[in-house]
């Protein structure tokens, strides 16, 4: 006998297991293809619009003819563009804020049409001005129904009961709102103020409202970034390049290629505000350093000219000269340290008492060390990143606490420069002192009158050095911040998609992925339901549960057709038998089951028909007593039969009934006795049987399931053949299972399976076969 080992796969069982189940696969698949196709249908196309910016490296607007002394130019030089900060910059709330600037988004009007939102944008019929909106109402839904040409009803409905934040509050696992929900109904006037604890605002009709209802929402407009972080993108057209590539996605396409070039334009004018805003804080510091060396320059050339007034000057020596010269200038240089260290000395003190160093002017570090100017500038853009981090992070996300470090490591760096230059700083000090009181010391031997007069006009030529190299550097200043353009070029503006140039939804694409989805699920479902099911379903699983052959297989009766098919199975299972060893002239068949219910009955009549139809004389017993059905079948009576013959209330010929129709005789269960079992064990059950052996070539046995009594267990012995009839998607596995233990503990003899209410159509096709199968053991001889 064919078995089939468990780690097998069994293709043609998984084949046989998707035809059972076709029904519910194609139902799957029909249903989740046609949702598919409402979700693909209903959801608003979405375009996709993008513009093209070149971010480009700073260069020094004055060349090199400037030197290193060009501390203006440096002070807005950088030496490298970081695209990806430059991303997070075009993302950030604070661009896309200004970006919101050149906007009215706030407001968003909608209707349906065919089923499907669409939202109207600036064809709205109506405009929705507002001048309060309480917080809780932002966003919320507000419908608008036209009522006639002067008149409308607004309304705002309550939380829908499916809503899941409101199943989720009834059920505590979220807290309760503060306040009372948003809820409004009433009549109004276009154009009338309408006031309600939650909003302020006035409805104006534009054109004819032709839909029955709309919808708008209000949001205002500075708190709509959200959604253009959203729906905004970037991306870098190369690794290598600078070419930067912002994109943006909107069901309304107007509405998309206005937020596009909106976020660049805001990226432009924050570059341009940005430099400038470094240039006046730059102009701001020297114009405070010219006032007071022009205060200083002033009193100086007046104490100058009270002197020469007021007494007879000589002219000054060569020497004295040359030395009031040289003084001037070390002293000018001292003056030029002490703007540094004093511009040192705050930046530092800055830094040690302020976190965020945004308020340091690049400019002004410029003058002491132009090394701080690279470093502070980087500091700035790393706390520019980590502040855009933490609006989508928290602070112990590992990107936020790495950049945290670098910030900190930063900060000690610049710190620990600034330390360096004051030391140095003091360190030229401390020499240029000793050189210009050397030069103090060589002038006080000259007379009183001429060392007066040099001492002023030292002090004199001193202011006019700074003063003037003060005004060089504002000139400088003056001239970058009229020139201060954008190192940002826009290469493509974002064009207006046409209606036809959605990206999503694919809707093709979603059909299939339903259709395919929908087929998986309906496989998935036929096997679970295979899994749970516990029920044979094809002569292959009996073959695997028993060794019990099995003799023949009966179809289920569906018109003309399968009725001869039927007659036939019982033919085939009649020529079975007839070919099975067996050395008694009569012929004795039991025919039991499992349980109730998988049609013993209708095999032991039908048997006991064809046998007849054949010649033979046939009689067929009902001894299910407790549940007699045999008699129905043949249309017969049952007030006398087996148990009154066992209770000696009969005798057989008074019990026995000739079916006319069928050319069988049967003999009735009865009445239902008290005690059946007994009545079947008795002596006189045993001289009934040898009666009828002597009358009738074939005696067929209608038993109790051997699963409920033991009665069919202790006839089996009694019998020439016995046959245990299993229903196709009734009779259980582990029923068939034990059919071995039962016939082994009972040693049976001739025993085999009937395999009854089998779907041919849906199993086989309309091909039908038949076969007898032997065995080694001895119960199939």
């Amino acid at each position: 006998m064919t078995t089939i080992e468990d780690d097998e796969i069994d293709l043609k069982a998984l084949f046989a297991t998707i035809w059972r189940r076709k029904i519910a696969v194609m139902t799957f698949t029909v249903v989740i293809a046609f949702v598919a196709a409402i979700f693909a249908y209903i959801t608003p196309n979405v375009y996709r619009v993008s513009t093209m910016i070149e971010v480009q490296e700073e260069s020094n607007k004055f060349g090199s003819g400037l030197g290193n002394m060009d501390i203006m130019s440096q002070a807005f030089g950088i030496s490298g563009v970081n695209l990806d900060n430059e991303q997070l910059v075009i993302k950030s709330r604070f661009l896309l804020q200004k970006a919101l600037g050149y906007l009215d988004i706030g407001t968003r009007y909608f209707t349906n049409k065919h089923f499907r939102e669409t939202e109207l944008y600036k064809n709205s019929p109506f405009i929705v001005t507002t001048t309060f909106i309480d917080e809780d109402a932002y966003g919320a839904r507000i419908k608008l129904i036209p009522i006639d040409q002067e008149r409308f009803e607004l309304k705002i409905d309550p939380p829908s009961m499916l809503n899941p934040r409101v199943i989720l509050r009834k059920i505590g696992l979220l807290p309760s709102p503060e306040h009372a929900p948003v809820i409004y109904e009433g009549t109004h006037r276009y154009g009338e103020l309408i006031s309600s604890p939650w909003f302020k605002l006035k409805v104006n009709r534009i054109t004819e409202l032709t839909e029955d209802e709309y919808s708008f929402s209000v949001t205002p407009n500075q708190e709509m970034w959200e959604m253009l972080q959203e729906n905004l993108t970037t991306s870098l057209a190369s690794k290598m390049g600078s070419i930067m590539i912002i994109s943006y996605e909107d069901n309304v396409p107007l509405r998309a290629q206005e937020i596009a070039n909106a976020v660049t334009r805001a990226y432009l004018d924050q570059e341009i505000e940005s430099k400038t805003a470094e240039a006046d804080h730059t102009l701001a510091f020297i114009d405070d350093q010219l006032n007071a060396i022009n205060k200083a320059l002033q009193s100086s050339q007046k104490n100058l000219e009270r002197f020469k007034q007021s007494n007879i000057v000589v002219d000054i020596s060569q020497k004295a000269s040359i030395t009031t010269d040289k003084l001037s200038e070390y002293e000018s240089k001292l003056q030029e340290l002490d703007i540094q260290e004093s511009v040192l000395a705050n930046l530092q003190q800055y830094m040690l008492n302020n976190a965020d160093i945004s308020g340091i002017a690049l400019g002004s570090a410029g003058f002491a060390n132009q090394d701080l100017v690279a470093m502070i500038s980087d500091l700035k853009e790393k706390m520019v990143e980590r502040k855009t981090l933490l609006v989508e992070y928290t602070e112990l996300h590992p990107d936020v606490v790495k950049l945290s470090e670098s910030i900190s490591s930063m900060r000690k760096s610049i710190l620990f420069t600034i330390d360096s230059s004051l030391k140095v700083i003091q360190q030229q000090k401390d020499a240029l002192t000793k050189i210009v009181n050397d030069y103090k010391r060589s002038l006080e031997a000259l007379p009183g009158q001429e060392q007066k007069l040099v001492n002023l006009t030292r002090t004199t030529m001193v202011n006019e050095k700074i003063y003037s190299f003060l005004l060089e550097k504002r000139a400088e200043t003056a001239i970058l911040r009229s020139s201060t353009v954008s190192k940002t070029r826009i290469i493509d503006s974002a064009l207006l998609p046409k209606s036809d140039e959605q990206v999503k939804p694919k809707r093709a694409l979603i059909a299939v992925v339903g259709l395919i989805l929908g087929f998986i699920l309906g496989i998935f479902y036929a096997f679970v339901r295979e899994f749970l099911d516990n029920t044979v379903k094809s002569q292959e699983d009996i073959q695997r549960l028993t060794h019990i052959p099995v003799y023949g297989m009966i179809p289920t009766v569906k018109g003309k057709k399968f009725n001869s098919i039927f007659y036939e199975a019982f033919r085939a299972l009649r020529t079975n038998l007839e070919f099975m060893r067996s050395d008694k002239a009569h012929k004795t068949v039991v025919v039991t089951s499992t349980v109730s219910g998988e049609g013993k009955t209708t095999v032991s009549a039908n048997l006991a028909t064809i046998y007849a139809k054949s010649g033979k004389k046939v009689v067929v017993l009902d001894l299910d007593m407790r549940r007699a059905k045999l008699s129905e079948y043949f249309d017969l009576r049952n007030d006398k039969g087996l148990s009154t013959l066992l209770s000696h209330r009969h005798n057989l010929d008074e019990i026995i009934q000739h079916s006319e129709q069928d050319g069988v005789d049967v003999i009735a269960a009865g009445p239902v006795p008290p005690n059946p079992s007994e009545l079947i064990m008795s002596d006189y059950a045993k001289e009934m049987m040898q009666t009828l052996r002597e009358r009738y070539d074939y005696i067929i046995l209608d038993t109790p399931p051997v699963g409920l009594v033991t009665d069919a267990a202790i006839l089996m012995h009694q019998a020439d053949v016995s046959l245990l009839v299993t229903r196709y998607g009734y009779s259980k596995k582990e029923f068939v299972r034990g059919l071995d233990r039962l016939v082994q503990e009972h040693k049976i003899d001739h025993v085999g399976i009937i395999f009854n209410g089998v779907d041919i159509e849906k199993n086989y096709g309309y091909g039908y076969g038949y076969g007898y199968k032997y065995g080694g053991d001895k119960y199939y001889t």
